[in-house]
């Protein structure tokens, strides 16, 4: 090798040639054309190439360990979450295990409260029978009384009892009624009726209320057949009437019906007070008293009863009211679809106009009632019409007495629950069959009238009379069936 190609080689003293000789061979090394080398310019790419790579990396690495970061904070956010899933896993089966008990704890306290108040409606409705008793057997009496000779001051207390006895009658009847209802023993038995023949015994139940008070009461029908129970009909009627009447002191009642497509709206008009604006969502409510009249007796109970009667029918109740000058109320029941002529049941309120045949001082009637003061009180009121009675308590007791007497029967006259568990449409079969006679004029009185009862005493051809008995109603019935 040269000392050309010595460039590392130890300088002489003062001697500069071999520096400019080494800035001549670096400047040849480097930059001999004044170009780069292809090594150069390989090495150049490669370490581009390799610095692109390596930021590339980087960049991998960073997002690498930035979704590792990430990962790892969802791992934990999911391991946190999954530990307060559990923690509230736990608490709301706890809390669901508590509300069960709850639940449960609350369902035998409602069901005790409804078999508790099952068992008191059930228990009214029960002893309506029992109650009713003494407070039959006190009208009777005190419609003896009545018919007795007594001083005008004696006179006027008997009407005070027997109205206070009427009243007493009238607050009962209805607390049963309300009782039947919320116990279901009251049902509505759907059939088809007349609504002309209802209408008109409304107009001959209260006309006689009507003239007491000098108030007219008038009526319209048309002469349509509806179908729906018509003894929940006639009651409702016969509340909204009575109220009609109870709270109108001048003018008159309107009964009435009009036709509503495939509905017939039985209407009843009065003249009377009003029902002030603020009274109108408590009208039905059970003992709500409206505060629009100075009379205020009962219990306000009577429109409650409407209510109950016509949602247990399925039948809407309707009313609009002016102060000062009227209500009318409204039920609306559907038409029946056969409109072919029902014949006219008898009548147990209106005697026979047919001239009067058999007199009721000259009959015999046999009462079977196994209700010693009810039994005494009636025979004695027949007694006092001129009647001969026979009374037993028993179906085996009253055949025993009428073995001892020859005459037939004219009318009977019998308690539906009697001793034995024997019922009061059994007992006039056997006397009929006794006597050959089917067509034996019967009546069935009661305090319970269901429709079991109901249907009973009509598939025996019975009339039906319900306790407390209203002497006149009694007397005017036994007329009917005497002269029938």
């Amino acid at each position: 090798m040269t000392r050309d190609n010595e460039p590392f080689s130890s300088p002489k003293p003062n001697d500069e040639k071999p520096v400019l000789f080494l800035k001549d061979v670096n400047k040849k090394r480097y930059d001999v054309s004044g170009e780069p080398s292809s090594r150069e310019v390989e090495l150049a790419e490669r370490v581009e190439k390799l610095e692109k790579i390596n930021r590339a990396l980087i960049r991998r690495v960073e997002r690498s360990m930035d979704q590792r970061a990430n990962s790892y904070s969802l791992f934990q956010s999911a391991i946190l979450l999954e530990e307060q899933v559990k923690a509230r896993t736990i608490e709301l089966r706890s809390a669901l295990d508590e509300l069960e008990v709850s639940n449960l704890d609350l369902s035998k306290a409602k069901e005790q409260a409804e078999n508790s108040n099952s068992s008191k409606t059930k228990f009214l409705a029960a002893a309506s029978h029992d109650l009713l008793q003494p407070l039959s057997a006190a009208r009777l009496n005190m419609s003896t009384l009545k018919g007795e000779d007594v001083s005008p001051q004696a006179g006027r207390l008997i009407s005070q009892v027997d109205r206070s006895l009427q009243t007493i009658e009238e607050l009962l009847r209805t607390l049963f009624d309300i009782s039947k209802l919320d116990a279901r023993v009251s049902v509505p038995d759907i059939c088809r009726f007349s609504a002309d023949r209802i209408i008109r015994g409304l107009h001959a139940d209260f006309s006689s209320v009507a003239n007491q008070k000098n108030l007219k009461i008038k009526v319209f029908s048309l002469p349509l057949i509806v179908s729906t129970d018509p003894i929940f009909l006639r009651r409702i009627l016969q509340n909204l009437v009575s109220n009609a009447l109870r709270y109108t002191h001048k003018g008159g009642i309107l009964i009435g019906c009009r036709r509503r497509g495939k509905n017939l709206r039985f209407e009843v008009w009065d003249t009377g007070s009003g029902i002030p604006l603020s009274e109108h969502d408590k009208i039905f409510d059970e003992f709500h008293r409206c505060k629009n009249d100075v009379h205020q007796d009962g219990l306000g109970l009577g429109l409650a009863i409407v209510k109950r009667m016509a949602d247990a029918a399925g039948h809407e109740i309707n009313f609009r009211s002016v102060p000062g000058k009227g209500s009318v109320f409204s039920v609306t029941v559907p038409i029946s679809s056969q409109q072919y002529e029902i014949p006219d049941e008898p009548s147990t309120m209106v005697p026979d106009k047919k001239p009067v045949q058999i007199k009721l001082e000259d009959s015999f009637i046999v009462l079977i009632e196994d209700n010693p003061n009810v039994r005494v009180a009636m025979k004695t009121l027949f007694s006092r019409w001129g009647a001969q009675c026979l009374a037993a308590d028993s179906h085996t007791t009253i055949q025993e007495q009428l073995n001892q007497v020859e005459r037939t029967p004219d009318v009977i006259v019998a308690d539906y629950h009697l001793k034995d568990e024997v019922v009061g449409p059994e007992v006039v079969a056997h006397i009929r069959n006794r006597y050959n006679a089917p067509e034996l004029p019967a009546v069935i009185v009661t305090a319970t009238p269901y429709p079991a009862v109901l249907d009973h005493a009509a598939h025996e051809k019975c009339e039906l009379l319900t306790k407390p008995v209203a002497p006149a109603e009694l007397r005017a019935l036994l007329i009917h069936l005497l002269n029938k």
